[in-house]
């Protein structure tokens, strides 16, 4: 088909419109046969045919005897997705709606727009229904009157509210109202019917090559779509450019017809950070001398204010530390996973977490499960003899990613239920923010065990996440994270704020204790029992807002003791230091930011760090990322306060608790991107990116593939994996769609090939 100059919705004559509107049965034609079908599977044409003659003559109708059920909605919809944009989800939502509540629904919407023509009250009653958002809702509601509502298709968007240029749309309300607005306009002026306008408009987006007027709208940098629809197919790429052999066939897709592109980027092989390296030093460490102008330029014209801020925190901080002393483990909160969706103990909950930064989810899956999936694991790695376990003498860190336990446990849907409700406390002061914690991705990490060997647990406390990026400009100073930290306001910071973290870099040095994606949580979910205070258990420090603010302005403040051995006073001798050292008490380049009675008095660490309750099989631990924490090394602590032993009953005296590494990580580009990555470790059985390279699980004969990611969470374990696109209809705000759009675009870019 010849191209020309797309016509402007403004200024198309008649004699143009009706030219184009008797070209769409041979573009039809032509898209339908290049796509072809199924056996058993209606044709494009089929549809077509349903859509535009079939289903407009049945409804249009104002006999109130004719009423649309769920398989005509389900017809409608599988047109929209061979027609247009494909949404790999949307018709397994559709069907799940109960047939009568369809039919309810939708005569009560058609009811009411009889009556009072209101389109908008219209649209908010179809859009009930799962899987029927602002644009399917225009569907249904185009066949029954087809002179004067037009579908919400995206060439109709583009080339009557975009002048023919492909810009993002966000497919809601306000902007279906205006794209109506302009299509009823078109159909005034040249006296034909919204369902016209909308064939003209198909036609003209993918046969036309777009020219838009200067000032009309960003031009479109795509292939015109009819040249997309004639493309031959090019063979699928193997995993990586790499590699020219496909995983086994258990590791392959199995779900479905979808085509996932399993492009990915590349990426440098990293220094092995799962070699934790044991803290280096108790005493302060000059550092390399652009550290001192770092913190120079971090306190230049506010050394004032970060002096009077010190004098506010070590008073507040001393009083937070004697609460926490006296509530042990009772500070920190505790809620039962059925309990999650009762308001009331959900609220209580969520208050106590945002003010503790840690809390414990209870029975996220059953006791029999979790010890299920302990013995699992731990035969998992007996069989596996490339798993190496990295470890101080009392603890092993099982270089073991990909166990069926493991798998299974980052798709269960109780576990992705239990992050999504932990991660609703985060919010954003940016609307726009690229971020949503409804949809959790996973993090594949470790497992850990512990052995019996005493130590002291204040020597080992620690915070995650980075060390002297919290201070450096490319590390948390790209995104403004502890902004009002250095300003001398700690108060105003809000460690529950996420659009400060979308930037950050907190492994500069790709080394130990530093992870490359955004996590909202640390997660710890137990697989044995593992008593309070006892082998492996959690001690932490629940004052995010306080401890944080501390840590950070530490390195500006010095004793004025003249006595090296003399232990410093907690309230009087402590001045801004001019000029600054290099030092950061307790951070330094690759490793773990270390957290010590020696280096930061104030915290007191052995009445601030309380130990965390009993933790049974199947309990969720979480806690704030910038958490002082600390793992016991030692027997059990009469003090913890966490309740008579229970031992496991296949369990003995010489067994290792056990539990697995489950952050929480909400969807985000940086997030995509790791996730990108991390999917194409799994299908080969390597380490995740954080970890170093290695081929170190592709040759055990156990390790699952994605039938077991499928057949534990479904499509939502499918997701958090990186195995199934986002449904962007299920995202509740404009913002939030954007971000599963974006996310989609990363991680399956051949969608946004299909015609």
């Amino acid at each position: 088909m010849a191209k020309s100059a797309l016509p402007s919705a403004d200024n198309i004559s008649i004699d143009e419109f009706q030219r184009y509107l008797e070209q769409y049965p041979s573009c039809l034609k032509a898209i339908s046969e290049s796509k072809g079908a199924k056996p058993g599977q209606e044709t494009l044409a089929s549809l077509d045919h349903y859509r535009y003659e079939k289903a407009i003559d049945t409804f249009r109708s104002k006999d109130k005897s004719v009423s649309m059920g769920l398989d005509d909605v389900k017809t409608l919809v599988e047109w929209k997705l061979r027609h247009g944009k494909f949404r790999p989800t949307l018709m397994k939502l559709v069907s799940s709606n109960e047939p009568g509540f369809v039919k309810d629904t939708i005569q009560k919407a058609i009811n009411h727009y009889r009556r009072k023509s209101d389109l908008a009250g219209t649209l908010n009653i179809l859009t009930q229904l799962k899987g029927i958002g602002p644009a399917t809702a225009s569907l249904l509601l185009a066949v029954h009157d087809a002179e004067n509502v037009i579908f919400f298709a995206d060439e109709a968007f583009h080339w009557l509210c975009c002048h023919g240029s492909k810009a993002p749309i966000k497919y809601d309300q306000k902007e279906y109202m205006e794209l109506n607005r302009r299509a009823q306009a078109l159909a005034k002026r040249l006296s034909v019917k919204a369902v016209d306008v909308e064939r003209v408009a198909f036609v003209l987006m993918r046969t036309v090559t777009p020219e838009a007027p200067a000032g009309a709208g960003k031009p479109s940098s795509e292939l015109p779509a009819d040249n997309k629809a004639k493309k031959q197919p090019a063979k699928r790429k193997a995993l990586d450019d790499d590699t020219s052999v496909e995983p086994p066939q258990s590791q392959r897709i199995l779900t479905g017809p979808l085509p996932i592109s399993l492009r990915v980027l590349n990426h440098k092989q990293r220094l092995r950070k799962d070699e934790m390296r044991p803290f280096p030093s108790a005493g302060p460490i000059q550092l390399q001398p652009r550290f001192a102008a770092i913190k120079e330029g971090l306190a230049a014209g506010k050394e004032a204010a970060l002096a009077a801020s010190w004098g506010r925190l070590l008073r507040d901080l001393s009083k937070e530390v004697d609460q926490v002393s006296l509530l042990g483990s009772g500070a920190i909160p505790i809620i039962d996973f059925t309990n999650i969706t009762s308001s009331a103990q959900a609220e209580s909950f969520s208050t106590h977490l945002r003010e503790r930064g840690v809390g414990i989810i209870r029975n996220v899956v059953c006791r029999e499960t979790a010890l299920a999936w302990s013995q699992d694991a731990g035969e998992y790695i007996d069989r596996n003899s490339h798993t190496r376990s990295s470890a101080p003498k009392h603890l092993q860190l099982h270089e073991v990613y990909w166990s069926t336990a493991q798998v299974r446990a980052r798709a269960h849907p109780n576990l992705l239920a239990a992050q999504r409700f932990a991660m609703s406390i985060w919010k954003s002061k940016d609307p726009n923010a690229r971020v949503t914690s409804y949809f959790p991705v996973a993090y594949a990490d470790r497992l850990r065990t512990w052995t019996s060997i005493t130590a002291d647990v204040t020597n080992n406390a620690h915070i995650d996440g980075g060390s002297v990026e919290r201070w450096e400009p490319d590390g948390y100073g790209r995104a403004g994270t502890y902004e009002k930290i250095f300003q001398g306001r700690w108060e105003e910071y809000d460690p529950w704020e996420s659009s400060t973290r979308l930037g950050v870099t907190s492994d500069l040095y790709h080394k130990a204790g530093a992870c490359s994606i955004f996590r909202m949580f640390q997660g710890l979910l137990a697989l044995d029992h593992i008593p309070s205070g006892g082998q492996g258990s959690v001690r932490a420090c629940p004052l995010p807002r306080l401890a944080t603010a501390y840590v950070l302005l530490r390195p500006f403040f010095s004793s004025s003791s003249s006595n090296p051995s003399e232990k410093p006073s907690l309230t009087d001798g402590w001045s801004f230091a001019r000029p600054q050292n290099s030092i950061l008490h307790g951070a330094i380049p690759s490793y773990a930011q270390e957290i010590s009675p020696a280096l930061h008095p104030h915290l007191q660490l052995d009445r601030s760090l309380v130990p965390v309750p009993d933790l049974q099989p199947g309990d969720y631990l979480i806690w704030h990322p910038d958490l002082i924490h600390a793992i016991s090394d030692g027997a059990y602590d009469r003090g913890g306060g966490g309740g008579p032993r229970q031992t496991s009953p296949r369990r003995n005296a010489t067994t290792k608790p056990m539990y697995m590494c489950l952050p929480a990580c909400p969807l985000t580009q940086t997030n995509a991107l790791y996730l990108s990555r991390q999917r194409k470790a799994f299908l080969l059985g390597h380490p995740g990116p954080d970890f170093g390279g290695g081929a170190r699980e592709s040759d055990h004969p156990d390790r699952p593939g994605v039938q077991e990611v499928n057949d534990a969470g479904g499509d939502e374990g499918l997701r958090a994996m990186g195995l199934l696109p986002w449904d962007e209809e299920e995202a509740d705000t404009d913002e939030e769609r954007r971000v599963l759009a974006m996310a989609n675009g990363i991680l399956f870019p051949d969608l946004y090939d299909m015609v």
